[in-house]
């Protein structure tokens, strides 16, 4: 749920989070919630996620990402009051 003030105030939104393929096992757990303020980065998520689930593979730069089901880079931004989910998961994953 985001949170909007007047003029100036960061939006402070629930960002879903989900994992898939190895990485769940990895961070031992399918998704989460996590709190954000304002815009960032997939890298910034990836190193707030790392340091909080204690994973540095999160680092790993063959780790991908995808915001609302469309490939991300480690530049592409993510707007709390826009996006909806953000998915990370390993190079290679099957069906």
């Amino acid at each position: 749920m985001a949170v909007k003030a007047d003029l100036g105030v960061l939006i402070v939104a629930n960002l879903k989070v989900v994992f898939f393929a190895s990485l769940r096992e990895t961070m031992k757990c399918d998704e989460l919630e996590l709190p954000v303020e304002g815009t960032l980065t997939v890298r910034q998520l990836k190193e707030k996620l790392a340091e909080q689930l204690q994973q540095p593979l999160l680092l790993e730069e063959k780790v991908k990402a995808a915001i609302d089901f469309d490939f991300a880079r480690d530049e592409d931004l993510i707007e709390p009051d826009k996006v909806r989910e953000v998915a990370f998961f390993p190079p290679v994953t099957g069906g």
